[in-house]
């Protein structure tokens, strides 16, 4: 079994690990290295997994929230399980989450195999017929795993004129909400380098915002301008400097007529709003808001006092406000 399983394991290009039950570490069969796979890192991953199998005949393919799938099969004696496999290819910033999720270094980090849905049914029947010498139909294991596919006219409605409508690929229109969430906590953190990393790695396509293409790539620009400078207040700049640098940056955009010094400006006010957090933390570790806040409350102590009215006063989000002074307290 073992040398058949190894041969499975090429013609997949897939680790398939055994395991007599969930409280023992699964063991591969050697063609690929287990460091590689989120069963050697993520024990959870194996103990939900054999649950699963242990309560339905056919195999179980899970879907986890990062969209990767992976499979069990029960056999005679254990378990097998095989996997990661994707039907779209991830993105930067959730492979990265995929890799954190499991506990994985990405230098050691495999991404997750793309093929088909139904491919990866196939996987699972042919590991359960070779186990348990009995058929398994591909729409039956799709159908108990609540995976059957749809027609890609059904994941939309609404008042839209269908007819009209162009389909394309979902990762290749829109980068995804994680991505932007992924490049903008580096604006809020105020983390400059960590943003030039971000917005220089590989990533999905933008939308498109203009059949001109310079029209495209000024309204990314303005569109970048506008989330960066809110990620600036949320990480404590005052909405007056943050709003100052936003209309700096957006008339500078207005007037370029360049195409690749619009392109550069996405990246470009990222990075800038990144350093203004920056400056700001450092200023702020400096004068002290929290002392400012018992100054604040030292002399309204006869009156009622708002965490808005103290915001207010000194220039920066209420949220900010709460957080550093929270965190300041509890050093004391």
């Amino acid at each position: 079994m073992q040398g058949l399983m190894k041969k499975m394991e090429l013609l997949l290009e897939l680790p398939i690990f055994y395991t007599e039950g969930k409280e023992m570490p699964p063991k591969s069969f050697g063609t690929f290295p287990e460091e590689e796979s989120p069963f050697a890192h993520a024990p959870f991953l194996t103990k939900l997994l054999i649950e699963k199998a242990e309560r339905q005949k056919l195999p179980v393919i899970y879907q986890d929230e990062n969209e990767v799938f992976f499979i069990c099969v029960r056999g005679k004696k254990g378990f097998y399980l095989t996997g990661p496999v994707c039907v779209e290819k991830l993105d930067f910033a959730r492979l990265n989450s995929f890799y954190k999720f499991y506990g994985i270094a990405v230098k050691e980090g495999r991404p997750p195999l793309k093929t088909m849905l139904s491919r990866i049914a196939d996987f699972a029947a042919v590991i359960y017929e070779i186990e348990n010498e009995g058929a398994a139909e591909i729409e039956e294991i799709l159908r108990i795993n609540a995976l059957e596919e749809n027609d890609v006219t059904e994941q939309y409605t609404g008042n839209l004129d269908f007819d009209k409508m162009q389909y394309f690929d979902e990762e290749k229109y829109h980068h995804t909400y994680m991505e932007e969430c992924y490049i903008m906590e580096s604006v809020r953190e105020g983390w400059p380098e960590e943003a030039r990393n971000r917005v220089q790695a590989p990533a999905g396509d933008t939308g498109i915002l203009s059949e001109n293409k310079k029209d495209h790539y000024r309204n990314l620009a303005v569109a970048a301008t506008t989330i960066a400078s809110r990620e600036a207040i949320k990480g404590g700049v005052s909405p007056a400097k943050a709003y100052q640098l936003s209309d700096i940056f957006i008339n500078q955009i207005d007037k370029c007529t360049d195409i690749r010094e619009l392109e550069r400006y996405s990246s470009k006010v990222v990075i800038e709003f990144a350093k203004l957090v920056e400056d700001t933390k450092r200023e702020e570790s400096v004068s002290g808001y929290t002392e400012k806040c018992k100054q604040y409350i030292w002399k309204h102590y006869n009156k009622k006092i708002y965490l808005e009215d103290i915001a207010v006063t000194l220039g920066i989000s209420q949220g900010h406000l709460s957080r550093t002074f929270r965190k300041d307290m509890d050093a004391m």
